[in-house]
């Protein structure tokens, strides 16, 4: 039996997304534990499921197929407690809708408690997705802060902050940061079964 992901170079994975800024963000961690992080922004279509979990181990799944090699992806939703599970893992369709102004009339009136869930999903030729789940529970602010940042960064604020993440520095969004999270869980496995070889 050989090891499912021996036949690569240690700790070289590529992390498939569109969205550079999301690439640089991932590759700041990864580089401190010594992976290898490459940019692969080819056209994956993004499947309509329930969770952020089930559409990343698709992405994962497409990916591989493309580039048949080790991948690490990524999903993210945002949920707010006045409706049931909205907009979850469709987050980015609802925001490229209706905008921030159109989210904060959604919530005009209603119980202000969100949540944002990332999922990365891992894969290589051998090994079916893994994947790992990061959360972080705050509000959604009463007005857009004046910083303007990606998407619901600029409504939202992390549960013991009175900022919102378009406000703090990424050393300090990290702290609390939903795909930091998820990406050390991540992080702890990879290096457990590299270590394991």
């Amino acid at each position: 039996f050989i090891n499912s992901i021996s036949f690569y170079p240690l700790m070289k994975l590529f992390f498939v997304t569109g969205n550079r800024n999301k690439f640089d963000e991932v590759k700041k961690v990864t580089d401190r534990y010594g992976i290898e992080l490459e940019w692969s922004d080819v056209d994956v279509v993004e499947q309509k499921l329930k969770t952020e979990k089930e559409v990343a181990i698709a992405k994962a799944l497409s990916s591989l197929k493309i580039l048949n090699k080790p991948v690490l992806v990524e999903d993210t939703g945002i949920y707010f407690e006045a409706y049931r599970d909205f907009p979850g893992p469709n987050a980015k369709v609802v925001f490229n809708g209706v905008g921030i102004n159109g989210i904060l009339k959604l919530l005009e009136g209603k119980p202000r408690k969100a949540k944002f869930v990332t999922a990365f999903a891992y894969a290589t030729p051998n090994l079916h997705p893994v994947a790992f789940v990061g959360e972080c529970e705050g509000n959604i602010a009463e007005k857009p802060s004046e910083v303007i940042d990606f998407a619901y960064d600029t409504i939202f604020v992390p549960k013991g902050e009175t900022r919102t993440f378009s406000e703090m520095t990424k050393e300090e969004k990290e702290r609390y940061s939903h795909r930091a999270k998820a990406l050390e869980e991540f992080i702890k496995w990879y290096k457990a079964r590299k270590q394991g070889e």
